[in-house]
């Protein structure tokens, strides 16, 4: 937290707090639009695996690396962008609308200034993926979907530092609305890509790689567009002055560069159990796909919350009331360990149902996969329960600007634990993909357990 921070004095109110009942619903009423959106992101990633499921399980597994590996730099920047919500929200519960500005038009200032050295890992990805082992027409393709995707880098930040921009004002419904209607935008582009219409080629995996690319950009247009003119907005000109630097500049990259570490950590996870399933076959690596799409969409409802929290914890503490901040973040905790008890259950009960959703179960040829997907799919219901209790505690421990230590503990987690666990049960004790995911649980239970014990240890002694 900032010293700013610490040293302004308490607000009147700054012993008040809302009932569980009502900071809930306050949660709720920001963090359902931003969960609809990232739903509505998910469901677009679900059509893309969809659609190049229908080609066959080898395309999707090829689908599923290229998209793995495309998301790791994207998250990347993602990460230093997440210093724009906490920033502006401290400046907006503060009532500085002048910074609220300020914030906005850096935020963007720096997405642009990442597009280049973001351009640079996935160049270097491109190079180096021929030389990870994998079957060569496993990695034409995916090499095809990151080449065409580089188009949509720049957009894709963007439309990042504008979401957190709005998120912070606790405005979030003008990116859900346009990413609702981005579902029907990738299909049709996958349509036409994919499969080859319209007098277009019929280009395959890297046919999601273009589509996402056009995708992005008519995204970005949309959101920029009503932020630069609607009425709600337009006071802050955040389009103006964008060639002019500021010190709030090196605040958001402050708190956000370790928001970055942090998600590097996590997604190195992800990336490096995605990388050495591929060694056990491309049914044991269409399988994970498979599970990571059904994690994914569940994930999205705590991780709004997350960013939810963010706000309104930042929000209380730009106030200057402690009461309130604390007792924001403790009730997003418990509405993301509600929300992914409810799903893990799911996830035991109908197994072959959640998993006809991406392959055909009835087919012969993707029995190698379903045998594997049910397999892993017990051990995901106990990984979503704590995979949500560590996105919403990062999330309101940003909203004290507390980011450094977090990261410290997710490489304690996701690395130390996570991925030695899982290569050892994977490949030492020969479990394979179980073994693996086995990993995956155990670095994200010891990462949920510590971010909660740094929440509760620092909003009990924090005094604004």
């Amino acid at each position: 937290m900032s010293g700013d921070a610490a040293k302004r004095p308490q607000s009147p109110m700054a012993g008040a707090r809302l009932s569980w009942i009502q900071e809930s619903s306050a949660n709720l009423w920001l963090a359902i639009p931003i969960a609809i959106g990232f739903l509505a992101q998910m469901a677009m990633i679900f059509i893309d695996n969809v659609m190049v499921g229908h080609l066959g399980a080898d395309y999707l597994a090829a689908g599923g690396l290229g998209a793995n590996l495309y998301f790791t730099p994207i998250v990347l920047g993602m990460g230093v962008l997440g210093g724009i919500g906490a920033v502006t929200a401290h400046f907006h519960g503060a009532r500085d609308e002048a910074k609220v500005a300020i914030s906005g038009r850096q935020g963007l200032r720096l997405a642009i200034v990442l597009t280049l050295p973001l351009f640079g890992v996935l160049l270097a990805i491109i190079l180096l993926l021929p030389q990870l082992g994998y079957d060569p027409s496993t990695v034409h393709m995916a090499r095809g979907l990151l080449l065409w995707g580089l188009i949509g880098v720049p957009p894709a930040l963007a439309f990042m530092a504008l979401r957190y921009f709005v998120i912070a004002l606790a405005k979030p419904r003008v990116v859900t609305v346009v990413t609702i209607l981005s579902i029907g935008a990738t299909a049709f582009f996958n349509y036409v890509f994919i499969y080859g219409h319209f007098g277009a080629p019929a280009m395959g995996v890297p046919g999601v790689g273009l589509s996402g690319s056009i995708v992005g950009w008519l995204q970005l247009f949309a959101v920029g567009g009503y932020v630069a003119f609607s009425k709600g907005f337009r006071p802050y000109r955040i389009f103006h002055g964008l060639g002019r630097a500021d010190p709030i500049l090196w605040e958001i990259v402050h708190v956000g560069w370790p928001i970055a570490g942090s998600y590097m950590f996590e997604n190195g996870l992800f990336l490096i159990t995605t990388i050495l399933m591929g060694f056990f076959g491309a049914a044991a690596l269409a399988a994970h796909t498979v599970v990571i799409g059904l994690c994914s969409f569940t994930f999205m409802v705590p991780y709004a919350i997350s960013q939810a929290g963010t706000t309104r914890v930042g929000h209380a503490v730009g106030a200057g009331n402690a009461t309130e901040a604390r007792w924001a973040g403790y009730v997003a905790l418990h509405m993301g360990v509600v929300w992914m008890t409810c799903t893990a259950a799911l996830f035991l009960i109908v197994p072959r149902h959640l998993i006809a959703l991406y392959i055909d179960i009835g087919d012969p040829q993707n029995q190698a996969t379903l045998a594997i997907a049910l397999a892993i799919l017990p051990i995901a219901a106990l990984f979503q329960v704590f995979d949500g209790t560590q996105a919403v505690a990062g999330g309101v421990l940003r909203g004290y600007k507390d980011t450094r230590i977090p990261m410290l503990l997710s490489f304690l987690g996701y690395w130390l634990i996570g991925i030695t666990a899982g290569s050892v049960l994977g490949f030492g004790l020969q479990f394979g993909p179980v073994g693996l995911w086995f990993g995956l649980a155990l670095g994200l239970a010891v990462t949920a357990i510590a971010l909660s014990w740094r929440y509760h240890r620092l909003a009990q002694r924090v005094a604004i």
